[in-house]
């Protein structure tokens, strides 16, 4: 699978994972539903330009910025153990497939 694809896919997944949390928080945390809502949603328009065009550079500039926050804001949590492997997964994974794509030659 193209790697802007197969990271596209990686934020949906992140997207199902945030909302997931955002449902669990709905009725006591009202501030941590709206975060995490709303960092649900900063992902679409990276994955949705990846999936229609997975070369686009500004795109995957914009996924790896937002990789390398999430990276960061996981890390602030301070997981341990399986958590830290869990919140750390997509964005490190994302982080991944962009080094492959940027370490790719250009083609024109």
């Amino acid at each position: 699978m193209n790697p802007g694809r197969l990271a596209a896919v990686l934020g949906i997944a992140g997207i199902a994972v945030h909302l997931a949390l955002a449902g669990e928080h709905a009725g006591h945390a009202p501030a941590v539903l709206a975060g995490l809502a709303v960092l649900a949603l900063v992902c679409l328009p990276c994955g949705f330009q990846l999936w229609k065009r997975p070369s686009d550079r500004a795109a995957w500039m914009s996924l790896l910025a937002l990789s390398v926050l999430m990276t960061l804001l996981h890390l602030g949590m301070r997981p341990q153990g399986a958590m830290l492997f869990t919140v750390l997964a997509i964005p490190v994974a994302q982080l991944l497939l962009g080094a492959v794509f940027f370490a790719r030659p250009v083609t024109r």
